[in-house]
């Protein structure tokens, strides 16, 4: 099956692995394997979902192509849960390529909700990807539609998946393990500012809330409490860290960062 790939295939191979490899931002990471493996594998749609630790989708870093924002909210809500694909996963501990016209006879596979209220509406009956895992765990999933007209994903398409699995995983783990470290050191960063300016438990809870960027009312609604209270909360933030507004805050908290941590 090597020998079926054309010399400028595997170049294109190596161009894709290599642009992989530079980008450190998870959000733009599974933006860019997506338009990437086109250049490889054509597709119809497809999605890049990322895990949490839960097991969760973590909706802001996975991304989505070709696929209306109905049609991916349709599939996350009503059939991620009713793909056959989740069959495969869940028999496998580690990382694996997988065509849906292999996870079952095609007989019934057409006769499965899924394929019935989801593939066959959207017009893209054939599916294919990377079931991504590390150390056991799931972290992500890279699933590849395709029409009619294009057809079944072919042995070499599936050879390509092959190749890239395991570069694929890698990249991403590593991205998911620099993400966790990012986020621990800036909670540690948040809770000595805290102590420094003596906030109380719920002004902490208030300035990490802050930091991500909620609103008033989002941090009202997460922390359970009124929008009057949380007012007084960044009141008395502002007042305690000697600043008048959010830029302000946000200032003394990117200086407080590269100064001490």
């Amino acid at each position: 099956m090597e020998n079926t790939l054309k010399e400028t295939e595997w170049l294109t191979i190596n161009k894709v692995l290599l642009e992989m490899y530079d980008i450190t931002n998870i959000d733009q990471f599974t933006e860019r394997v997506l338009k990437t493996y086109r250049m490889l594998i054509p597709y119809t749609k497809g999605y890049f979902i990322v895990f949490n630790e839960a097991g969760g989708i973590e909706s802001e870093k996975s991304s989505f192509i070709e696929m209306e924002p109905g049609v991916y909210e349709e599939y996350l809500d009503s059939y991620y849960e009713k793909d056959y694909m989740k069959y495969t996963f869940e028999l496998s501990e580690h990382t694996i390529t997988y065509r849906d016209t292999d996870i079952m006879e095609e007989s019934l596979r057409q006769k499965t909700e899924f394929y019935q209220g989801f593939l066959k509406p959207n017009h893209i009956p054939f599916g294919a990807g990377i079931l991504l895992r590390r150390y056991g765990k799931p972290i992500g999933i890279v699933n590849f539609f395709r029409s009619e007209l294009l057809g079944d994903f072919s042995d070499k398409d599936m050879f390509i998946l092959e190749v890239l699995k395991g570069h694929l995983s890698h990249k991403l783990a590593g991205l998911l393990n620099g993400t966790k470290q990012a986020a621990g050191n800036r909670n540690k960063m948040l809770a000595h500012l805290a102590a420094e300016f003596e906030l109380s438990e719920r002004e902490k809870e208030a300035l990490t809330c802050m930091d991500g960027g909620m609103t008033n009312a989002q941090i009202a609604e997460n922390m359970g409490i009124s929008l009057s209270t949380v007012k007084k909360h960044v009141y008395h933030i502002l007042e305690k860290v000697g600043v008048d507004t959010r830029a302000q805050l946000r200032n003394v908290l990117e200086t407080y960062n590269s100064t001490k941590f």
